[in-house]
């Protein structure tokens, strides 16, 4: 059987989104796509793995946490703060899930939030990280 991808399964929760889809956000995984970058700034979503302890560890189950790093943009400190809280809202109500043949048991966050301007591009961004319960066998 297929190990799960997280990361998938998060953007692909991010897309159904109503409320980020309404707003034609865009959600990727990984990194923004090179074609994507004349048209910044504008609404984006960057879902990345990052480090961190798992809450699995030294158990024989097969499920594992994984912390994800979400990077908001927006044309304005303002529209990335207000996709970061709605990216938040559709993370943590998550609650024992299938999304992209992942099973996601909870979203939380892994600890607060913080905002700027993208260190590279000069572009507003506002950060969040996340951690999350989920089966590495895709269902």
């Amino acid at each position: 059987m297929a190990e799960a991808d997280i990361i998938g399964a998060i953007v692909d929760l991010l897309k159904a989104d109503s409320n980020i889809a309404a707003a034609g956000d865009l959600v990727f995984g990984g990194e923004l796509p090179a074609n994507e970058t004349a048209n910044m700034p504008r609404r984006a979503i960057i879902v990345q793995p990052s480090g961190g302890v798992s809450l699995a560890a030294g158990s024989f189950i097969n499920h594992d946490t994984q912390r994800v790093d979400l990077f908001c943009y927006g044309k304005t400190p303002y529209e990335a703060e207000d996709l970061r809280r709605l990216a938040r809202r559709a993370l943590t109500s998550v609650r024992r899930r299938i999304v992209g043949g992942c099973l996601i048991h909870w979203a939380e966050p892994a600890g607060g939030f913080s905002a700027g301007r993208d260190r590279d591009a000069a572009w507003p961004v506002a950060f969040q990280s996340f951690q999350v319960f989920y089966a590495l066998q895709e269902v």
